[in-house]
């Protein structure tokens, strides 16, 4: 199926109703978001998989840190500086 859809000023999309019930979509469901240059594919993970794949993610920040001997401490550091920008 196709469709057009308009980005909001939010940066939000709506996923067609039709296209919802027909997927069986629902509130919550998590997706994984792929871009490559004007093109993006959404494809929906269960939420066991989704925590999985959050897993990996905090796995790879981690390996990333210690390499870089970056701290918890540097790291709250960091978002405390940005915060107080706004």
């Amino acid at each position: 199926m196709i469709d057009v859809i308009t980005l909001s000023s939010k940066g939000q999309f709506v996923i067609p109703k039709n296209i919802r019930e027909e997927m069986g979509l629902e509130k919550e469901d998590k997706f994984v978001m792929v871009h490559d240059r004007d093109s993006i594919l959404l494809k929906r993970i269960a939420r066991e998989e989704a925590k999985k794949a959050m897993l990996n993610l905090l796995n790879k920040f981690s390996d990333e840190f210690k390499k870089h001997k970056i701290t918890q401490k540097d790291v709250i550091k960091e978002i405390k500086k940005v915060r107080f920008k706004r």
